[in-house]
């Protein structure tokens, strides 16, 4: 996979193996997780705040709405480079690069939560939590470089 800035200021994300496209559609897929959503674990955390009640009310559910169009660009996109495991071009433009970053931030605070990675060194890992933490690697990658080359 070669990732680079495109003239127009978005970034083009060249798919080359179906490992480079397994890798991709693990974002929504690590943004789910397993153990519920990041909007109701951040109403979660309000817990014995007296406001805590209009916060779960108003809030999270905006939240929720805006993590799940964050996920959805990311699918819609990647339906758009390609149904299957073929070379392909994938482009973020930048109206879409604020919605890609949060994903790929969901999927970071998911994988983070599930394997608690700063506790052990990636040659002690299993081979699944591995993959994961390079996964993890790979999207705050991807989140510089959007920082860096589109979101300015």
């Amino acid at each position: 996979m070669k990732i680079a800035p495109t003239l127009e200021g978005g970034l083009r994300i060249d798919i080359e193996t179906p490992l480079d496209w397994m890798v991709l559609r693990c974002i929504p897929y690590d943004a789910r997780g397993d153990t519920g959503t990041l909007a109701a674990k951040l109403g979660a955390l309000m817990d014995g705040d007296p406001e805590a009640e209009d916060w779960r009310e108003l809030i999270v559910p905006d939240l929720q709405t805006e993590f799940d169009t964050q996920l959805s660009t990311v699918e819609s996109s990647l339906r758009q480079a390609g149904d299957d495991e073929s070379p392909a071009e994938l482009f973020i433009v930048k109206d879409e690069a604020e919605r890609w970053y949060g994903a790929l931030n969901q999927a970071r605070l998911a994988l983070q939560e599930r394997y608690a990675f700063a506790e052990t060194e990636p040659a002690a890992m299993s081979p699944g939590e591995r993959s994961a933490w390079f996964r993890s690697q790979f999207y705050l990658h991807v989140q510089s470089l959007l920082l860096d080359y589109v979101m300015r």
